[in-house]
């Protein structure tokens, strides 16, 4: 018994030590980021833009993937003449295929790419299950998922080159899974995954893998007005049996709950950008990165026994079928 008292003990010790070792060492960043190339995806708006904005102001050659050209002309009025931007549509193999010859012919001769963010992500529907279309479905996990899984593949033998880093940013659902954004989750629980099967994959190889959970954060992803309508939209396409099931009274209630989402959003977007750059450049990167106070109490609350986790996470408001058959 006292033996393993002192196996135990020894074991914390080394694991705290570790943990200060990596906490100071992660303080320390590699030299030389202007002549590091980063490549991002998403940059038309929210992190992947911030992330472009605040690593071209620090020197560094960033190549920022847009979707739009507008969204591109509207990122470089904004920078230096040294970011390039390259049109990306990362559901189209040919629309990738043509960002990777691009982006070769922007990186020097004989130089890989040191850093890859995978950062394009979209949300279609916040419903329940049984509003989402086939289309739906395919088109949240094609952008966010397939397409994370398509950039890093065709962009790998670069990364591999320089012996860099793949960055994605990913989302608090991917350890916590709420009603309604089914396609989502998967999408995000996927992206995780493949982060974690090719940091095995690529180990020897010398290229690191790096997640970013963010929380509640106010970016164009979520637009209270633009949820309501797809909402009534995917309301009236069900069945029958669906919109009786669930109600008017829900429809409606949960529409109400939209207005509510963005004034739980942080509108400062550093702790993110901040956790990009961590993860790019730092001597000692972490392997995920939970993001905002939000984020992190539901890390510890998914930890509850799963019964008691259902219930705290259960849709609410519940369908108005539901709550008729309780009375």
């Amino acid at each position: 018994m006292t033996m393993c008292c002192l196996i135990l003990a020894l074991i914390l010790v080394i694991y705290i030590a570790y943990k200060i070792y990596e906490n100071q060492k992660g303080k320390t960043f590699i030299e030389k980021i202007t002549n590091r190339y980063v490549f991002i995806t998403g940059c038309d708006s929210g992190f992947g833009n911030d992330l472009a904005r605040i690593l071209d102001k620090q020197g560094v050659p960033v190549i920022a993937g847009c979707l739009t050209e507008k969204g591109g002309a509207d990122l470089k009025r904004k920078t230096s003449s040294r970011l390039r931007v390259v049109q990306i549509d990362v559901t189209d193999q040919t629309s990738i295929r043509n960002a990777v010859e691009s982006v070769k012919r922007i990186l020097p001769k004989s130089e890989g790419l040191w850093g890859l963010v995978n950062n394009a992500g979209i949300q279609v529907l916040h419903a329940p299950l049984e509003f989402h279309s086939y289309e739906a479905i395919d088109k949240c996990i094609a952008v966010n998922l397939f397409g994370a899984i398509e950039v890093t593949k065709a962009f790998l033998p670069l990364v591999r080159k320089a012996k860099g880093r793949v960055v994605c940013t990913t989302s608090d659902c991917a350890f916590q899974s709420y009603a309604c954004r089914v396609p989502y989750v998967i999408s995000k629980v996927g992206m995780d995954a493949m982060a974690e099967c090719l940091r095995r994959e690529l180990y020897y190889a010398g290229v690191t893998f790096h997640t970013i959970q963010p929380g509640a954060f106010k970016t164009s992803i979520v637009d209270p007005e633009e949820m309501k309508s797809t909402l009534q939209k995917a309301f009236d396409a069900a069945d029958s049996e669906v919109q009786a099931f669930y109600g008017k009274k829900w429809l409606q209630e949960t529409k109400e709950q939209f207005v509510g989402i963005t004034k739980s959003q942080c509108e400062d977007l550093s702790e993110v950008t901040n956790a990009l750059s961590h993860a790019l450049f730092s001597v000692m990167p972490k392997r995920s990165y939970l993001c905002g106070t939000k984020c992190k109490f539901d890390y510890y609350l998914s930890q509850l026994p799963g019964r008691i986790h259902t219930w705290l996470q259960a849709m609410t408001p519940p369908p108005d079928a539901a709550t008729q058959s309780d009375h």
